[in-house]
């Protein structure tokens, strides 16, 4: 491998890149300059066996081009003596198709992943024999090798942050109810009371009670039913400014922005009905109780839900 050659592989072994897409920019820009042909990097469908093309650099091969779909090979592994289960040879283009773009030679090395998945394909074609010595190979082949930590490293960068959010949600989030838990709805409660306090808009705290009227009957089953039953009609409700939450063993809540108490009470009309026309056919009916606390004039948002006691103000009974 000569002087040339050595400062291709120094430029791709000392850059950091912030994507596989600048890292492929990167190392198709190198190798274009020391391997004759085409060079093509490739994304592996398992599926449809093909191999679809992302980038084409060089002289053009007829037909190739990027998204184009090369076939993969349908060649067969054998016990040794011609015999055998017939397998796909995984990781290899079907030469009979190159051929037929005159590709004369071609070198394909094999993006691999750490749990030995093949994910894609790095080439090089010529419409010549001969173009390509041990040398070239050896540079495809460390090319390669760093296309894939590339690949693998944003990969699980992805997979990370979906946990992340995952966890985030769950933090944040009321498993049975899929609502914002006490801690997040407080959270957007304080947020909306200091506005309040500010004389900026007018809020109004509802909080609702959730009981299963089944005397001995009731069990947990039920009042999870119920209370998700109730938490889905509270998130129909509520319009996209609003907020609601779980606040409580068996009790919602929400920040109606922008109402006054006459507006809270039509609200929890509409709730009532709502839960109603969903709940009509269960065996046993859902008992509500219901809280309208205005924010304005609370000491704060912690205060304001405190004060709101769904035992004490209005009543209603949704039917089953």
């Amino acid at each position: 491998m000569d002087a040339y050659e050595t400062r291709a592989l120094v430029r791709l072994a000392g850059q950091r890149f912030q994507s596989f897409s600048e890292a492929a920019e990167a190392v198709l820009g190198a190798l274009e300059d020391v391997v004759p042909g085409t060079l093509m990097l490739g994304q592996f469908d398992p599926d449809e066996r093909i191999c679809r093309v992302i980038e084409v650099r060089g002289d053009g091969v007829n037909g190739m081009r990027r998204g184009s779909a090369l076939p993969l090979a349908e060649q067969i592994a054998t016990n040794g003596n011609g015999t055998g289960p017939e397998t796909p040879d995984e990781g290899r283009l079907d030469g009979e198709y190159l051929r037929s773009l005159t590709v004369k030679t071609w070198l394909a090395t094999p993006l691999e992943m750490s749990d030995g998945t093949i994910v894609g394909s790095l080439c090089a074609f010529a419409t010549q024999t001969d173009a390509y010595c041990t040398d070239h190979a050896a540079l495809l082949g460390i090319a390669t090798r760093l296309l894939s930590y590339e690949w693998e490293s944003i990969s699980r960068r992805a997979e990370l942050r979906r946990l992340r959010e995952r966890a985030r949600d769950g933090l944040t989030t009321d498993p049975e109810t899929g609502l914002p838990n006490r801690d997040s709805f407080i959270d957007n409660l304080d947020r909306e009371w200091r506005l309040a306090e500010r004389g900026t808009v007018q809020s109004v705290l509802v909080t609702c009670e959730v009981e299963i009227d089944a005397g001995q009957a009731a069990n947990d089953a039920m009042t999870t039913l119920a209370l998700k039953d109730a938490a889905e009609v509270l998130n129909a409700t509520i319009r996209t400014t609003d907020h609601a939450g779980r606040v409580g063993g068996s009790r919602l809540a929400a920040v109606l922005i922008g109402c006054e108490e006459g507006g809270a009470t039509a609200f929890v009309q509409r709730f009532d009905a709502a839960l109603r026309r969903v709940t009509h056919a269960r065996p046993h009916p859902i008992r509500l109780s219901f809280a309208v606390q205005p924010l304005a004039g609370t000491p704060g948002a912690a205060e304001a839900l405190e004060s709101a006691d769904p035992t004490s103000q209005l009543e209603g009974e949704t039917a089953g």
